[in-house]
């Protein structure tokens, strides 16, 4: 077997390549798998500078050492997207903030074509990424499930402050009625 330093430049190179790919991708818990054909340079840079807020990265990949690094990484059902002129986006943040861009984008710009990817765990396809970009954002469901929670609470809180100013009258009541009594 031989190392990496008794590799030919090229196949150096390309071990690297692979090795960068995997690396990248590993720590990601969600892909998206994109064909770009047709996007400008210039559009591509706007693409990138608006999945930034999500904490996801666009590559365009070579698509063979992509897929050998997709496999290195127990990933060969996303493998099987990579073809054509690809682009991987790979996020470290929301998923539904980097589908959401990426689905708008898409609206936009027809050359960029959604092909599928992968979220904690499971293959996605290009429909559930568009499902996915309708949900509200991670911050939106938090402060939905925070209302939900504190609901009940408030109208807990409501009753017993009710009770409370209830007692208070019949106190206040008895009071009146032993100084009348007097």
């Amino acid at each position: 077997m031989s190392t990496e330093k008794d590799l030919k430049p090229g196949r150096f190179l390309k071990t690297r390549m692979v090795k960068e790919y995997a690396d990248r991708f590993k720590g990601s818990p969600s892909i998206f798998v994109t064909e770009f054909s047709g996007l400008k340079n210039k559009e591509l840079e706007e693409l990138r500078k608006k999945l930034q807020p999500s904490a996801t990265d666009y590559m365009i990949v070579k698509n063979a050492l992509c897929k050998l690094a997709l496999k290195d990484i127990k990933l060969e059902k996303i493998a099987d997207m990579v073809d054509g002129a690809c682009a991987l986006g790979y996020s470290e943040g929301d998923p539904v903030l980097a589908s959401k861009t990426l689905v708008e984008f898409a609206k936009a710009n027809k050359s960029l074509i959604l092909k599928g990817g992968y979220m904690d765990g499971a293959v996605i396809t290009a429909d559930t990424i568009k499902e996915l970009a309708s949900l509200p954002s991670r911050e939106v469901l938090i402060a939905r499930l925070v209302s939900s929670i504190n609901a009940p609470i408030s109208g807990l809180v409501g009753v017993f402050s009710g009770l409370l100013k209830k007692l208070l009258y019949a106190i206040n009541e008895i009071i009146k009625k032993k100084d009348e009594a007097k």
